[in-house]
């Protein structure tokens, strides 16, 4: 329609005519641009809002995976020393160190020399969406904050998998047995070997808790009494499972909806 009009000014040489029909031809394409522009920037904006949620849930879980870590930090320490003066003491015979062999603690068959916390790291919708494009909006500053945090999740994830698999080739050590000298030094070594990877983990998991707190959790009104409640119970298991070596965290971040939780 607006061509054949702008062919019929031209072949009647109405000039005037002729720009009209063009400057209604870019306000029409530029408005209809706009538009879509518009929509594009709305739904953007929903999804991040959307994907935004389920960060802060994955924050707080991250969170209090690095305190829980930290709260048995002293304990473990003093545990894997006195194991290491153990094996390199003289002699064959072995007595046993069970620990964390409560009902409250992982359901193995078999006894574990020191039970550390084995919990989920990372954030799987932030790795998604990110590739996606859906935190375009966010800023840079608080985008890269985000990514860090979330890579020293990833890295505190693999150490955790890796402590877990030595825990497990080290139950020889809490059942009484005979061990020789050379398996004593295996084991020394396998010992030494979690020693490194925990004292790493907990350097980490204090780095993600001061980059938590420094990017902060805004936690979803619904979901708030969900994730306090796991909060509690998680401690008061963690406190059931390793006992004296659980050493009560301040968990600042979450101080504001803690108290409210209280208020009757």
């Amino acid at each position: 329609m607006i061509l054949r009009r702008i062919t019929e000014h031209v072949q009647a040489q109405n000039w005037f005519a002729v720009a009209l029909d063009f400057v209604i031809v870019v306000i029409g394409v530029g408005v209809a641009m706009f538009g879509q522009q518009w929509l594009s920037d709305r739904q953007q904006r929903a999804d991040m809002a959307e994907a935004e949620t389920a960060l802060q849930t994955d924050l707080f879980y991250n969170y209090s995976n690095a305190k829980e870590r930290l709260a048995v930090a002293n304990c473990r320490a003093e545990t894997y020393q006195a194991i290491a003066t153990k094996l390199l003491a003289a002699g064959d015979n072995w007595t046993g160190i069970a620990r964390a062999a409560d009902e409250n603690s992982f359901r193995g068959a078999l006894p574990v020399v020191f039970r550390s916390p084995n919990r989920p790291w990372r954030s799987r919708v932030w790795e998604a969406e990110l590739g996606r494009g859906t935190f375009n909006q966010m800023t840079d500053e608080r985008r890269q904050a985000l990514d860090s945090t979330f890579k020293q999740a990833d890295d505190a994830e693999l150490l955790q998998t890796d402590i877990f698999a030595l825990q497990g080739r080290l139950k020889i050590l809490a059942v009484d047995t005979t061990i020789s000298r050379s398996d004593r030094l295996r084991y020394y070594d396998m010992l030494a070997e979690m020693d490194d990877k925990s004292g790493l983990l907990e350097i980490v998991a204090m780095d993600i808790i001061q980059s938590i707190e420094e990017i902060g959790i805004d936690i979803p009104e619904k979901f708030r009494p969900g994730l306090l409640e796991y909060l509690a119970s998680n401690i008061e298991r963690a406190k059931k499972i390793y006992g004296e070596c659980y050493q009560r965290q301040e968990y600042p971040i979450l101080d504001a909806y803690l108290t409210k939780a209280k208020t009757p």
